[in-house]
């Protein structure tokens, strides 16, 4: 009876270590960041008519590569760390800047973090799901374009500040077998910045609230 016992209760544990084995998943995808951005117009130090008004910017979208992990807590959380491969913005001018077209380039990287409620069951193909977050930006290589120096008066410094904001998903995952899934998502995150221009002894300033709406496809694989 003891040994029986013993079976009984080893094959229970091994089908609770298989059903909750592969508690890992890593991603790679593809990532189109669409930017909605909004910003004043720029306030300078010097003079009124080299900064004709109005005279602002837009930031364009742009297409990258997605990296994630994702850690199970149990049957419906999740901590979720998504990534990418820092894609390039250009920046054309609004109101007089507009006719230069890009007049500057910045890159971002925006790692976010996650905590996901997944519907279902863990044993459905299909479970959508929500999340909430923290999202933090970093620019950098940014750069005047050579049209941008003109629009300026001359070579032109450019400085973004870091962004640390909330952040909000939702997707939906589908599972081939017990290893690989693909999984499409909708994030949205808070993302703004005080920018400065520096061209000379001048300085241009404004807020840009980038408003991003991320769209990701990717390939999960478990562990």
């Amino acid at each position: 009876m003891k040994k029986i016992h013993f079976a009984v209760s080893a094959l229970f544990g091994l089908a609770c270590f298989s059903a909750h084995a592969y508690e890992n998943t890593v991603r790679a995808g593809f990532i189109n960041v669409q930017v909605h951005s909004e910003s004043p117009d720029f306030t300078s130090n010097g003079p009124a008519f080299l900064t004709p008004q109005p005279a602002g910017l837009v930031v364009q979208n742009a297409n990258t590569l997605a990296l994630g992990y994702s850690r199970r807590i149990n049957d419906h959380l999740d901590f979720d760390f998504v990534a990418g491969i820092p894609p390039e913005h250009e920046v054309t001018g609004r109101g007089t800047l507009a006719p230069y077209g890009v007049i500057s380039k910045v890159k971002q990287r925006a790692p976010t973090f996650f905590l996901n409620y997944n519907f279902g069951s863990p044993t459905d193909s299909w479970r959508p799901f929500v999340g909430l977050g923290l999202n933090y930006t970093q620019f950098f290589d940014a750069k005047s374009t050579a049209i941008g120096n003109i629009a300026t008066g001359g070579p032109t410094k450019i400085d973004l500040k870091d962004s640390i904001g909330l952040a909000g998903q939702m997707g939906v995952k589908y599972q081939f077998n017990d290893r690989w899934s693909v999984t499409g998502t909708i994030a949205a995150a808070k993302v703004k910045t005080d920018m400065t221009a520096t061209t000379g002894s001048i300085e241009r300033k404004t807020t840009i609230d980038f408003r991003p709406v991320v769209y990701c496809v990717a390939l999960g694989y478990s562990f």
